[in-house]
């Protein structure tokens, strides 16, 4: 959510920086956490209290958003409705962070107010992006994949022995986990997507372009990969 024009002559934040807007969220009950999709990244929460260091202005956002997923857990069910009813209540007893407000001896023109200085405290997310297992050697029915802009996820159909199923893709960087045979299998056909979701689309494209290059996948060794092709030469120095 941007801030109003007239806002912005008044006040100015300080401290916290969100990645662009949400676009998404899901639950995750292989994981044990719930994911924040921005327009540049995505959060990852352990815990639903954790949601209680976001910006108020961000729980609102994400109260007004179906969480994806819910249903594969009692608890994240729960606390989707919960969200939403203390929405509606305007924060009875979950009540998000707060900014601290800063006001400065300055005076706009326009408002004749007081400039003020938000001060908001990084959320508590988690500090590595969990991987999900991902099911392996499974393209064999592979039809075409394409970027879902309800849910912002990368969907891969495929049909084999006249049965058709998808696998949906949350988070780009679980390519990573894919088979090589399967990340072969992505490179090689284009994700189909609507225009105004290009930029979002090829994230999912970038990822399965590295896998390809630096031959990531599934039980490929990490160290091994980052020696070869991105550890500096400091002989010469």
């Amino acid at each position: 959510m941007k801030m109003p024009d007239s806002h912005k002559k008044v006040y100015k934040t300080k401290g916290y920086k969100a990645r662009g807007q949400i676009l998404s969220w899901a639950y995750f009950h292989d994981l044990g956490c719930y994911a924040v999709k921005r327009e540049r990244g995505i959060d990852y929460f352990k815990h639903p209290h954790d949601f209680k260091t976001f910006p108020g202005f961000e729980v609102n956002q994400l109260a007004r958003l179906k969480m994806l997923y819910s249903e594969d857990s009692g608890m994240s069910a729960w606390f989707s409705r919960q969200l939403q009813y203390e929405y509606r209540k305007r924060w009875v007893n979950f009540q998000p962070q707060q900014p601290e407000r800063y006001y400065l001896p300055e005076i706009d023109g326009d408002t004749r107010n007081h400039k003020v200085i938000l001060k908001w405290l990084p959320p508590k997310v988690l500090k590595k992006i969990p991987l999900r297992k991902m099911r392996q050697d499974f393209m064999e029915g592979f039809r075409w994949w394409y970027y879902d802009g309800r849910t912002r996820e990368a969907v891969i159909v495929l049909c084999k022995d006249k049965k058709w199923e998808t696998v949906r893709i949350f988070e780009p960087m679980w390519l990573t986990n894919l088979s090589h045979k399967d990340v072969q299998e992505l490179f090689r056909h284009q994700i189909f997507f609507d225009v105004q979701d290009m930029v979002q689309a090829l994230q999912f494209i970038r990822v399965i372009r590295l896998c390809s290059i630096f031959k990531i996948h599934a039980g490929a060794g990490w160290k091994a990969i980052t020696e070869k092709y991105f550890k500096k030469d400091t002989s010469k120095s």
